[in-house]
């Protein structure tokens, strides 16, 4: 987003930069991972957080929530694996070439 005239915007770009910066790192650290190792810790939070949600929100039997949990944890997981690793070929292509 391009800061504006609008001190709101102009607030909310600094916001937006402070953000980025401060994630950076984690981000570039977990996109380094290994893509086993991203799936193995991705795919338990994803589950747990899914039967939390099904328990909560659609108030399901602990049984029923847990394999719907299972279930759309393999697809969560799969978003968040093609979505890193998309996400890392395009910084690597915006990355300028090293001079050697």
């Amino acid at each position: 987003m391009r800061a504006g005239r609008n001190p709101l915007q102009r607030a909310w770009a600094a916001f937006e930069h402070r953000i980025a910066e401060g994630t950076r790192p984690t981000l570039m650290r977990w996109e380094a991972l290994p893509g086993q190792v991203q799936v193995g810790i991705t795919y338990p939070v994803t589950a747990v957080l899914l039967f939390i949600f099904h328990v909560v929100v659609f108030d399901l039997s602990a049984v029923r929530s847990a394999f719907y949990a299972l279930f759309w944890a393999v697809m969560a997981t799969a978003i968040v694996y093609v979505a890193t690793h998309a996400e890392a070929a395009k910084r690597a292509r915006e990355r300028p070439p090293d001079d050697e």
